[in-house]
C-alpha cells in the first residue's frame, strides 16, 4: 500500500527492521591482517630438524660434528648452504645413534618459520635437516681360540704329572719329546741377527710400498676400459659405482620424475616400448627413493636412445640426425627434455667421429651403463632377463658385460625360483647378477706366443 506522498516502503521481517549499514572497522583491525615476512641470515648457528622415520628418538645428548664444503668457508659460522652437520650418539646402552645428511636432500633446502601473533611478524630461518639411524653397538669378540687353549693347559699339566709321577717308560717319551722340540738356547743359536732382521725389514717395506703402485696400476687398466669408473677403496658395494658415477649431476637435474611418480601411485597406465622400465616403474614409483626413480627413468632414455642408433656389426652403430633421433625416439621429446637427450649423445658417441658414430669401444661403454643402472635399481642383484630382452641379446653376451663390472652371474638360488614360480628347465635359462665385495674383474687377455 502506498504512502500519501506516492513513495513506496519496504515490508518489515517479523516487525523488526535490518539496517544496511557496514560496521566500521578500526585502523588497529585494518592493520591486524598484514604479517611481516623476516628472513634471518645473519652469522648466528643455525637450528637442526631431524627426521627419524621409523625410530623413537631417546632423550639422549648427542655430539654435533660440523665439516666446511671447501677450506674457504672452514672459519665461517656453520650454515646450510656452506657446512655440513652430523650428529653422533653413544649415550643409549645398546644402541649407536647417528644423525647425517639424507641423499635425497642434496636438491632440497629446509627452513623453519616461527609466527608471533602478538606482533605479527613471521621470521624464517634456514636450517639443518638430518635424518637419525640407530645401529647396534658392536660386543666384545669372542675368542675361538679359548677352548683350544683350554686344552693345552690341561695338556701342559698332565705333562708335569708324568714327569713326577709317571711310569719310566712315560717319563723316558717325556723327555725325548722335549729334547727334539726346537728351542733357543742361551748361547743364542736361532735368533735372528741384526743383519737378518734389516734384511726383512726392507723386504716388508719393498712389499708395502709395491702395494699402492699395483692399486695405481689396475686403476689405470680399468680406466681404460668401456665402464663406468669404479671406486676400488669402496667399503661397501654401494660405494662402487655411486649415482653421482652413473648420471653426471649436469644430467640428473634434467630427469623429470613427477609424471611416472604420479602415475605409478594413481595406478594409472604408461605405455613403455622396453620390459626392465615396465616391470620396475610400480614398485619404485610407489616408493619414496627419489635416485632410484631417475635412475630407472635415464635408463629408459638409454633403452630409447640405443634403439634409435643404426647400423651395426663389427663397425659399431651410427646416431642419426638431430630431427630424425628426436623422430624415431617417438614421445621421448614430449617427456624428456631436448638437451638431457642432446647430452646422453655427447657422452656415449665418439668425438672423433664428432658425436656422430659409436665405435666398439662407445658401444660398449653404453651397454655396460645400462647393466650398472639396472645393479643400482635392483640393490645390486639383478635378473638379466628383462635387460638381456630389451637389448636383443644371447645370455652369453650380457653376462660378459655384467662380469667386466666385477659382478658374479649364475643360475638364480631356490628362493628366486620358487618367488619367480620358474621350473627348473626355466630357471636353466636365468642368469642372475650380483655385485659383492671384494670385486674381481676379468684378467687382461694375453696374445699368442709366436
Amino acid at each position: 500500500m502506498a504512502e500519501k506522498d506516492g513513495k513506496k516502503r519496504k515490508r518489515r521481517s517479523n516487525g523488526e527492521e535490518t539496517s544496511n549499514k557496514k560496521l566500521a572497522t578500526g585502523a588497529a583491525n585494518a592493520s591486524a591482517g598484514k604479517i611481516k615476512v623476516t628472513y634471518s641470515d645473519d652469522d648466528s648457528l643455525r637450528p637442526v630438524l631431524v627426521s627419524t622415520p621409523g625410530l623413537t628418538p631417546p632423550s639422549i645428548p648427542f655430539e654435533l660434528y660440523v665439516k666446511a664444503r671447501s677450506a674457504n668457508q672452514a672459519s665461517g659460522t656453520p650454515k646450510p648452504g656452506t657446512h655440513h652437520v652430523l650428529l653422533h650418539s653413544s649415550k643409549h646402552p645398546r644402541l649407536n645413534y647417528t644423525a647425517a645428511p639424507a641423499v635425497s636432500d642434496q636438491y632440497l633446502s629446509h627452513h623453519i618459520a616461527v609466527f608471533d601473533p602478538a606482533t605479527n611478524d613471521l621470521q624464517i630461518t634456514p636450517t639443518h635437516h638430518l635424518s637419525l639411524r640407530s645401529v647396534p653397538r658392536k660386543t666384545a669378540p669372542v675368542d675361538e681360540d679359548q677352548p683350544r687353549k683350554q686344552r693345552a693347559t690341561y695338556a701342559a699339566q698332565r705333562e708335569d704329572l708324568g714327569k713326577v709321577f709317571g711310569t719310566k717308560k712315560a717319563q723316558k717319551f717325556i723327555a725325548s719329546r722335549t729334547d727334539n722340540a726346537i728351542v733357543k738356547d742361551s748361547k743364542g743359536k736361532g735368533q735372528q741377527s741384526d743383519v737378518q732382521g734389516a734384511i726383512l725389514e726392507s723386504m716388508a717395506n719393498a712389499s708395502a710400498a709395491a702395494t699402492p703402485q699395483k692399486q695405481d696400476a689396475d686403476e689405470d687398466v680399468l680406466a681404460s676400459k668401456p665402464i663406468p669408473r669404479p671406486n676400488l677403496s669402496a667399503e661397501t658395494v654401494e660405494e662402487v659405482y655411486s649415482f653421482q658415477t652413473l648420471i653426471p649431476a649436469s644430467d640428473a637435474r634434467l630427469i623429470p620424475i613427477k609424471d611416472w611418480q604420479d602415475a605409478a601411485r594413481n595406478n594409472e597406465e604408461v605405455m613403455l616400448s622396453h620390459r626392465f622400465p615396465a616391470f620396475h616403474l610400480t614398485p619404485i614409483g610407489k616408493g619414496n627413493d627419489v635416485l632410484k626413480l631417475q635412475a630407472l627413468r635415464y635408463l629408459a632414455l638409454l633403452l630409447a636412445f640405443h634403439g634409435a642408433l643404426t647400423g651395426g656389426g663389427r663397425n659399431g652403430k651410427k646416431v642419426p640426425k638431430k630431427d630424425v633421433l628426436l623422430k624415431k625416439l617417438g614421445p621421448v621429446k614430449e617427456i624428456w627434455p631436448e638437451a638431457l637427450v642432446e647430452s646422453v649423445r655427447l657422452r656415449f658417441a665418439s668425438p672423433a667421429s664428432g658425436h656422430t658414430e659409436l665405435p666398439k669401444w662407445y658401444l660398449e661403454n653404453l651397454y655396460t651403463h645400462m647393466c650398472a643402472l639396472s645393479l643400482y635399481i635392483d640393490d645390486w642383484r639383478t635378473n638379466t632377463t628383462h635387460l638381456r630382452e630389451d637389448l636383443k641379446m644371447e645370455n652369453k653376451q650380457i653376462s660378459q658385460y655384467f662380469v667386466e663390472l666385477g659382478a658374479k652371474v649364475g643360475p638364480p638360488s631356490e628362493k628366486e625360483r620358487e618367488v619367480g614360480k620358474l621350473s627348473k628347465a626355466q630357471a636353466s635359462a636365468v642368469r642372475v647378477a650380483s655385485l659383492k665385495l671384494p670385486l674381481e674383474f676379468p684378467k687382461a687377455r694375453m696374445g699368442r706366443r709366436r
